[in-house]
């Protein structure tokens, strides 16, 4: 049991450090910058055996519940939530500290524009000079629910720039 509670409160620490040095050596981000379709973005590019891999799995509501599960509360190191949204806008509770701001899923210019294998590679291995972290913790087969259930989050139309972002949130218009 003593054990239990030590790796439990070990893991507590480590993920309040990481995001305490993360709000502490990052800009915020513009709030104009959140829920932008498309966002400009440089993703190093998954080996090329990797890009080209279609996800294994069926689209039924067993696997989509379990990447939803993952999404909203229980992937490690933390829930993708957080930084990408409830809804998958890129404007979860933690978006505003990070640069460039989290992937808008909801872009249907996003979500069409990544390959299975593409974003299976940038959920387990990060994402080089963005605040994605690697979630290598995570088996294939939840990574491969997630890639599921992250592009059950399109929506058509989508926020297409900042300035009709503003439309869908007046209070980003100061910031513009």
């Amino acid at each position: 049991m003593k054990s239990r509670i030590f790796r439990s409160s070990h893991a507590l620490l480590l993920i309040s450090s990481c995001s305490l040095l993360v709000a502490c050596n990052s800009q915020p981000v513009q709030d104009a910058q959140l829920g932008v379709c498309p966002q400009e973005r440089v993703t190093e590019m998954a080996p090329a055996m990797t890009a080209s891999m279609n996800n294994p799995l069926n689209r039924n509501n067993g696997n989509l519940d379990a990447g939803e599960k993952l999404y909203q509360s229980t992937a490690k190191p933390l829930a993708c939530m957080e930084c990408h949204g409830e809804d998958g806008d890129g404007n979860g509770r933690m978006a505003n500290m990070f640069e460039p701001a989290p992937r808008n899923f909801t872009c249907s210019d996003v979500v069409a524009n990544i390959s299975d294998g593409q974003l299976f590679w940038v959920i387990k291995n990060g994402s080089i000079g963005t605040s994605m972290p690697a979630f290598d913790k995570l088996s294939d087969n939840e990574i491969w629910q997630l890639t599921l259930y992250i592009r059950s989050l399109e929506r058509k139309p989508a926020v297409k720039s900042a300035k009709q972002a503003t439309k869908a949130r007046p209070e980003l218009k100061a910031s513009l």
